[in-house]
């Protein structure tokens, strides 16, 4: 992977109980294609690398949401988000990198029972 290609990004997630959401968003998302490392920061914030050759900052926040994990929706992280996404649609266009041909490798369905969202997700990826 180029360096060019590769974007650091803080994502924080919306308040909850579960004192391991982060931990657990960066163990679902470590080993992504693409994912360069996530690393839990606190119990709410991870921090993400990623190349822009095979993800963006809309499919990671969409796989969040689909695993169960939400971002925080407070103006500040909004805004964040905002700009994270107009910087990587400037850097695509500038590298070359066509959008429509980024998808993940497999298809989450948050509805199939008796399992976590995290373990439905690695059992399809696998």
């Amino acid at each position: 992977m180029e360096e060019n290609y590769i974007r650091t990004r803080r994502v924080c997630l919306a308040r909850s109980d579960d004192d391991q959401q982060a931990t657990r968003a960066c163990a679902s998302l470590n080993g992504i294609q693409g994912v360069v490392s996530a690393r839990p920061l606190n119990r709410r914030q991870l921090m993400l690398s990623y190349s822009l050759e095979y993800l963006s900052f809309e499919l990671i926040e969409a796989l969040l949401k689909e695993l169960g994990f939400y971002l925080d929706n407070s103006l500040p992280a909004m805004i964040r988000r905002n700009v994270y996404q107009y910087l990587e649609d400037n850097a695509r266009e500038r590298l070359r990198v066509d959008r429509e041909e980024q998808h993940l490798a497999c298809d989450v369905d948050p509805e199939v029972s008796g399992e976590s969202p995290a373990e439905r997700y690695w059992n399809d990826y696998h």
